[in-house]
């Protein structure tokens, strides 16, 4: 059975002298594995239709038990050419698109996930990278894999947390807030979170786009700390723990945009 969706380029390598196996994220399949036979000869029609971070309409057999499809066509629908002309923002796209791998199974649908890194991949093209987007991806995939934190209210006495509250602690393992009564008295892993980052971190994870994220003026410590409490989350609870998301964030903060200088008039 030949199946029609659309699907992210999550990650590819040569297969043989001519054939490439193609992992994707797709819109109706979930995660799935392709081979694309024939694709590094010089004359393939599917040179120049698909690479890294590019959406595609991917058209692939169905069928047998194994999960090595072989893949019919496919045309691009973005490209994101701007992905390969910046290198934070590719290591971010490359960071999400290996966190959104690991996190869906093969062949089971995941329409949400998709939608989510289409979406994120297309602010990446389009805007410089920051480490907000990257946080703000994070508490979305843990949104829809159902592992919200929770950040409103204490998660043994039930008593409301306001913002501005101190001495608040965040228990990972057990995914949300604990005020400081009950903190006293938790033997689970716990870090403190001041309310600077508590408030950031319920804007972010109620915004459906990554524009409240962009806009928040957070410092470098207080992102660090946000960073570390949405990965102990990821680690914990998913199992995920991708080495390029340090990568990412370091390129990105190292990265310095030069003014643009004219040439100097000839003597």
């Amino acid at each position: 059975m030949i199946v029609r969706t659309q699907a992210v380029v999550l990650d590819l390598e040569p297969l043989s002298n001519t054939s490439r196996r193609v992992v994707w994220l797709t819109r109706d399949y979930g995660r799935v594995t392709t081979i694309i036979k024939g694709a590094q000869r010089p004359k393939s029609f599917f040179l120049g239709q698909y690479d890294y971070f590019y959406t595609c309409e991917l058209l692939f057999y169905r069928r047998g038990s194994g999960l090595l499809r072989t893949a019919r066509e496919c045309s691009p629908i973005k490209t994101r050419s701007a992905l390969r002309r910046n290198w934070p923002a590719a290591a971010a796209a490359s960071y999400l698109a290996g966190l959104s791998r690991a996190a869906s199974p093969p062949e089971a649908p995941h329409p949400r996930l998709f939608a989510l890194l289409d979406q994120t991949l297309d602010h990446l093209a389009a805007h410089p990278p920051a480490p907000a987007l990257l946080a703000w991806f994070e508490l979305a995939l843990l949104a829809i894999s159902g592992l919200s934190p929770r950040l409103d209210n204490c998660l043994v006495c039930g008593r409301d947390i306001r913002l501005g509250s101190k001495n608040q602690h965040f228990a990972y393992a057990r995914g949300g807030l604990l005020c400081p009564a009950c903190a006293k008295h938790e033997k689970t892993p716990a870090r403190r979170v001041t309310p600077d980052v508590l408030a950031a971190l319920r804007a972010w994870q109620r915004s459906p786009t990554p524009t409240v994220p962009l806009r928040t003026r957070i410092t470098p410590r207080q992102m660090d700390s946000l960073l570390a409490l949405v990965g102990h989350m990821l680690a914990y609870h998913l199992e995920l723990a991708p080495p390029g998301r340090r990568i990412a964030v370091e390129l990105i903060r190292n990265t310095t945009v030069r003014p643009h200088r004219p040439p100097a008039a000839s003597p």
